[in-house]
């Protein structure tokens, strides 16, 4: 009897123990169920002829960067008729126009400008203002507000400006011969081949708001006619193709056509940083 009694204990305490155990488990637990995953916020843009992973990028504005990310994109130009591509953060779909190639009128136009060596045309004079002063602010993509890197490393050996009795369009990088030359923002390439003009081989880039940026001289070019690039991502190889004294990238900056200068706009460099540092 006293071993029937001591095996019912037993299994009572056995009994509570277990409750306890699952009491504890479920109290561990989330309070409800678990919660659904959250669902990423933006919309699918389904690409049609033409609209380019760059031209997507402009109408939405976000960065090829974060479109490639979202969409595991290798390459801007791996998009094709019919995909679909998530736009992250997007609050509806919106109409993307199609990549429009240069009309042979313009393309002949285009390369004549590149070999003009003449000054810039002064800029348009501000707006008369009936309230105030005329506006002589600075424009507002000056400074850290363009997105823009150096398309190579390298030591300026001519700088933006007059130089003999002509006028330097852009800068000139000194380099070896086959470095790696990256687009300096997000675009799209509307030139790309072996130009008659002193610039040899030379790839031209359009970009938002009315800038292109011009890389000459390249002894290989990669980008091809009609295709995005993202920031960062190689166009060509540095030459010394057409009216060139050695191995070097020609870089040029512009806007509706106009050259700037592109130095106070790109990143300070190293050397920028130590030569302030040196003439305090």
């Amino acid at each position: 009897m006293g071993q029937i009694n001591s095996g019912i204990r037993g299994f009572i305490r056995g009994g509570v123990l277990l409750y306890l155990l699952s009491a504890f488990f479920f109290l561990s637990l989330p309070f409800g169920y678990p919660a659904a995953p959250k669902k990423k916020e933006g919309v699918y843009h389904t690409v049609t002829q033409g609209v380019t992973l760059y031209r997507i990028s402009q109408a939405y504005k976000v960065p090829i960067g974060k479109l490639m990310e979202a969409n595991r994109l290798s390459s801007p130009s791996a998009v094709r008729v019919g995909q679909k591509i998530f736009i992250p953060g997007a609050k509806a779909v919106l109409p993307v126009e199609p990549y429009v190639a240069l009309s042979p009128a313009e393309e002949r136009k285009l390369e004549q400008s590149l070999d003009t060596g003449e000054p810039p045309p002064p800029p348009p004079p501000p707006a008369e203002s009936g309230t105030g002063p005329r506006d002589t602010e600075k424009p507002p993509w000056l400074g850290k507000e363009l997105d823009i890197i150096w398309p190579i490393q390298g030591k300026i050996n001519s700088p933006f400006g007059p130089r003999g009795k002509g006028f330097h369009a852009g800068i000139d990088l000194a380099s070896p011969s086959y470095q790696e030359v990256k687009a300096a923002m997000d675009g799209e390439v509307i030139l790309a081949r072996n130009t008659k003009t002193g610039y040899g081989k030379v790839v031209i880039l359009r970009h938002d708001r009315g800038f292109s940026t011009i890389y000459g001289h390249l002894n290989v070019i990669i980008a091809k006619e009609g295709e995005a690039v993202r920031q960062g991502e190689a166009i060509g190889g540095v030459g010394s193709t057409g009216r060139s004294t050695g191995p070097h990238l020609h870089f040029e900056l512009r806007q509706n056509g106009r050259p700037l200068d592109p130095l106070p706009l790109l990143p300070r460099t190293i050397e920028d940083l130590l030569e302030k540092a040196g003439g305090k």
